[in-house]
């Protein structure tokens, strides 16, 4: 790889922290090192005698390289040391060995940080666009467009630490946003003010990713494979996978769940139970149901016949979608249940090859259990390419008002009847899954397919979002009161 090339290129870093134990520990550690310059035989004979120190690797030999242009993402939990990597990059912290290369003028969304609470907003723009490499020049050229992106309104001329979290964030975005930074390093900091300047915010971020380099820290897998093309798994200090996104962000859920049943099976207390197996339900059987698939019984009248699309009329509004065969990955779980098949089918109960967005589809799930299921919820999501969930459902609210007992040996189904919603072009695939228990948090997963159905859409029009909606009707009234001047169509397209 050419050095031009390069935005980011660590080699073999590591970041270790001296820890000790008592107050004790601590002053013998200060006069150890005080007789250590004097006497330098000292530290040598006493090589062997720790008295409560040791070693902290939050970083432990680490290295890779980031090209100009990419977005990076960095999972883990917390004290994996993802924090403590990109502070290092960013040349905030200083690492113990090894070597950090940055090409490029660094931005880091970190709000608070360089503010005066004391001199006004105005004021701080110039601090803080000092700190980040703007001449004065360029502050003052800038001065309005920063006031104007932060929405404050007259605080700007009043002092920060009268400002609330929210207005900080605002100010601190705004600023970082007139920098021309060729990377910018963001840890768990894009949730600023109302959901109208995040969406300013993120615009903000996606024109950036089609020029510049992201470094992104965040515990919402969902957020990466949103904003980027490669991630990073760190676990203790370690690269535990790295490569695209959807992969990674996979493997790390997929060690997660493992990491929750493991834990469950030693018995550990209730209330942990309760706090684990709600991350797993959250993750991979979507207890809150989406919008979309409350679609189920939505009829249109114009274009369906008898549940079916009248594929007769207005052909080209409807994108085809094509089922591509799938073998079954047997993922996570207890192994307790089985799941068998997965079929997309028509009304009459055939399994599909092909449908098309507005059709009135089922989802088939067949189990097989292995022991005797009391309660047993059935869940699935439908994902995009890169990760997201576009829409999902699950049984929770049949076995919770209708106790199910499913005996060992004993096949059954779980039956899903929806809508298909419009999809853009590209690959999509449906995760399963299947867990017991008595109520909504205390339940244990049994199987998980991350791949249950793959299918492949192509649409003959241009839609925006993330799905389309099949429309009942459009109208335009001029005046109500001129029904001379009422238009109105029907149509099927989709609003972005």
């Amino acid at each position: 790889m050419s050095k031009d090339e390069v935005a980011v290129r660590v080699e073999n870093v590591s970041k270790i922290y001296q820890l000790r134990g008592t107050p004790e520990d601590k002053l013998f550690f200060l006069i150890k090192s005080v007789l250590a310059r004097l006497w330098p035989g000292f530290k040598k004979t006493n090589a062997k005698h720790s008295h409560g120190h040791r070693e902290f690797y939050a970083l432990n030999n680490v290295s890779f390289e980031i090209k100009k242009g990419e977005s990076w993402g960095f999972v883990g939990v917390n004290g994996s040391g993802k924090s403590t990597l990109l502070k290092i990059i960013s040349g905030n912290l200083r690492l113990s060995t090894g070597r950090v290369e940055v090409d490029g003028k660094v931005a880091i969304l970190d709000y608070g940080s360089g503010f005066n609470g004391d001199f006004t907003g105005r004021e701080n723009v110039f601090i803080k666009g000092t700190i980040l490499g703007l001449t004065k020049k360029q502050i003052q050229e800038r001065l309005d467009s920063i006031i104007e992106f932060a929405e404050i309104g007259d605080f700007i001329n009043q002092p920060v630490k009268t400002y609330s979290s929210g207005m900080v964030s605002r100010l601190g975005f705004a600023i970082m946003a007139h920098v021309d930074a060729d990377i910018i390093i963001t840890d768990e900091a894009l949730a600023v003010g109302d959901v109208f300047f995040v969406q300013k915010c993120m615009k903000f971020i996606r024109s950036f990713l089609k020029k510049g380099t992201f470094l992104f820290v965040s515990h919402s897998t969902n957020d990466v494979l949103s904003l980027c093309q490669n991630a990073m798994w760190l676990e203790h200090g370690v690269i535990k996978a790295i490569g695209p996104a959807p992969s990674v962000t996979q493997n790390y859920l997929d060690q997660q769940h493992l990491d929750y049943v493991k834990n469950l099976s030693k018995g550990e207390s209730e209330l942990q139970q309760k706090s684990n197996v709600i991350e797993i339900i959250k993750s991979e059987i979507a207890l809150e149901q989406s919008a979309l698939s409350k679609l189920m019984d939505y009829k249109i009248s114009e274009y369906l016949i008898d549940g079916q699309l009248n594929h007769t009329n207005n052909v080209n509004l409807f994108n085809d979608i094509e089922i591509l065969p799938c073998e079954l990955e047997d993922n996570i779980g207890t192994g307790e249940a089985s799941i068998t098949k997965v079929t997309l089918c028509d009304k009459a109960g055939t399994a599909l090859l092909s449908t098309r967005g507005g059709e009135i589809v089922t989802l088939n799930i067949k189990i097989l259990a292995k022991c005797e299921l009391q309660s047993p919820m059935i869940g699935f999501q439908a994902l995009d390419s890169f990760g997201q969930v576009l829409f999902a459902d699950n049984s929770y609210l049949v076995t919770k008002n209708q106790r199910v007992a499913i005996k060992a040996g004993t096949t059954f189904v779980a039956e899903f009847t929806y809508q298909m919603p419009l999809l853009p072009t590209g690959e999509y695939t449906i995760r399963v899954a299947i867990a017991v228990g008595e109520e909504e948090g205390n339940a244990v997963l049994l199987q998980t397919i991350n791949k249950a159905l793959v299918f492949r859409s192509v649409n003959a029009y241009t839609m925006q979002g993330l799905v389309g909606i099949p429309m009942q009707s459009t109208e335009i009234r001029s005046n109500p009161l001129n029904q001379a001047a009422l238009t109105k169509w029907h149509s099927s397209a989709t609003v972005g």
